[in-house]
């Protein structure tokens, strides 16, 4: 599977089905199988992202959270900050629609924390920032929520002034926020500065949040005129495509007041459209703000029976939540440890995917692609700790012949006995590579030359004493390697895997000048010159 075309058709994916989550969401499982079968964490990391997401769009308040909390795990640990920064974002927003306020703030400063100094990471501070102001107001710190959104309004309007939709979004708590502090008016002209913007949405779900808020602030205002016109312009705009539970604060603000001022009728519209809701998802929260409604309709309309099993049923409710938010903590954790589960699962299957990536198929030696990474490591240790690195470069002597001779099969099975030979040697010092067709490289950590030579000399040893004949080589016709060795104080040494390839292959030419089936080792000279010099056995 290529990644980035897999990548690729995900993003398409998300573009094509903006409209119809209830189709992205199937879709969006059926790509996470994919990307599971493959064992491609990016991928899986990213998929939960699209999920979290899809799920906040669908009102899935409890979706949201495992999905963010694997995206999160995945991309913790990597430069992916784009991604790392709006999964932080969205397992705050899921810790927020849980009512778990701290945690959402935690989550909301993590993400500002990975935006900052990152030019590149696509998530805006000011999206961010209001997602906090949205802690903050539900923590009943009012004054810090306003000076946040107001941030946001500004810098929003100043970079982005053709933002409709994110502007509409401060702008529409902005003015809650001043609402529920009384000052009536400036809630009103914030309304009225978005106007505009609200306007060029067309059909969106945020009108109907800004005719609620109109309808609110009418309310407050005492104006019964405008309350009800902005009521009914609210209710034409909930269509049953749209997900309306974030403005459902205003909806029971709306109900309320219209029985304050005896407009039963249309109290009861928004009280179905919030039980409606709340029967269809289920949560506890939703239930609470429905059934209150629909009680105090029913006591001020004098249906006390009524009353008094809603107020029953809410006070059941209450303690129902209360234990929820006493549970909320645990079951936090217990998302957490299954995110971190699944993702220990993952990285196994990722690591054998790349493990059977980066070797040979032939003879089971890594391949050159993994010689980077590994000798990477081993310099860093070396440079680290002031210890020397080694290398060991070796060819099969005579090999077109021994193909020539006895095939290319029996070739093959040479080849991998030398491997064999080396995979024997291996350590976590100690590693070798496949170069290239009957080239092997291996790299040493923290040898003494003296070591270093009695591994070279032990290797060749091995192969010359085994069973493969070799009729065309003049070396007792049998199967035989040439060696170079190579072995640099990396404390005092500004050389590179590349340098340390380049003198162990120039010995091992010395070797086959020499003869073949012999070890020749490259040192440097503190002149700055350098010599070649035979291996025998002592």
């Amino acid at each position: 599977m290529d990644r980035a075309e897999f990548s690729a058709r995900l993003d398409q994916t998300m573009r094509d089905l903006r409209n119809d989550y209830p189709r992205l969401e199937r879709e969006l499982k059926k790509y996470m199988k994919e990307a599971e079968r493959e064992g491609d964490a990016f991928l899986v990391g990213k998929i939960s992202l699209y999920l979290s997401m899809c799920y906040f769009e669908l009102g899935d308040r409890v979706g949201i959270l495992p999905h963010a909390f694997k995206a999160v795990g995945i991309f913790e640990n990597t430069e992916e900050y784009s991604l790392l920064a709006r999964s932080y974002n969205l397992l705050g927003i899921a810790h927020l629609a849980q009512g778990n306020l701290q945690l959402s703030l935690d989550m909301f400063n993590k993400s500002l924390k990975t935006i900052r100094g990152r030019k590149k990471v696509d998530l805006r501070k000011e999206v961010v920032y209001n997602n906090i102001a949205e802690s903050y107001y539900q923590m009943g710190e009012y004054q810090k929520s306003i000076q946040l959104m107001r941030g946001c309004l500004a810098t929003c309007r100043r970079l982005t002034p053709n933002n409709h939709i994110s502007i509409s979004i401060y702008g529409l708590n902005l003015s809650d926020c001043y609402e529920i502090l009384g000052d009536f008016n400036k809630s009103w002209e914030i309304l009225d500065g978005i106007d505009g913007n609200i306007k060029s949405l067309g059909q969106n779900i945020l009108v109907c949040g800004y005719y609620a808020r109109r309808a609110c602030v009418s309310y407050c205002r005492e104006d019964l005129e405008n309350g009800a016109k902005y009521a009914d312009l609210a209710l034409e705009e909930v269509r049953s495509n749209h997900d309306s539970f974030e403005f459902h604060r205003d909806f029971e603000k709306i109900a309320t007041m219209e029985v304050k001022f005896g407009d039963m009728k249309r109290a009861q519209c928004f009280a179905d459209i919030l039980s409606e809701y709340a029967d269809t998802n289920g949560h506890t929260i939703d239930k609470i703000v429905s059934r209150r409604v629909q009680a105090n309709i029913c006591d001020c309309s004098g249906d006390r029976d009524r009353a008094l099993a809603l107020y029953k049923e809410l006070s059941a409710l209450y303690e129902k939540r209360t234990l929820e938010e006493n549970a909320m903590q645990y079951e936090s954790q217990k998302n957490a440890e299954a995110a971190t589960r699944e993702i220990a699962k993952l990285m196994k299957r990722v690591r054998l995917s790349e493990e059977r990536a980066e070797r040979d198929p032939l003879t089971g030696l890594m391949n050159r692609s993994a010689l980077v990474t590994i000798t990477n490591e081993f310099i860093q240790n070396a440079k680290e700790k002031g210890r020397k690195l080694g290398g060991i470069f070796m060819d099969i002597d005579y090999f077109k012949e021994y193909n020539d001779t006895y095939g290319h099969a029996a070739g093959d099975d040479a080849i991998r006995f030398i491997a064999n030979v080396c995979l024997s040697e291996e350590t976590s010092t100690i590693r070798f590579f496949r170069y290239g067709g009957d080239e092997y490289f291996g790299i040493v950590l923290g040898h003494t030359d003296k070591k270093l030579e009695s591994l070279a000399l032990r290797i060749s040893e091995r192969i010359r004493s085994s069973s493969f004949e070799h009729i065309k080589n003049p070396n007792g016709n049998k199967l035989t390697v040439s060696i170079g060795i190579v072995n640099i104080n990396m404390k005092e040494s500004e050389s590179t895997i590349l340098d340390i390839i380049k003198h162990a292959d120039k010995a091992l030419y010395r070797a086959k000048d020499h003869g073949k089936s012999t070890v020749f080792a490259f040192r440097a000279m503190t002149n700055g010159e350098h010599e070649y010099r035979e291996i025998t056995a002592k």
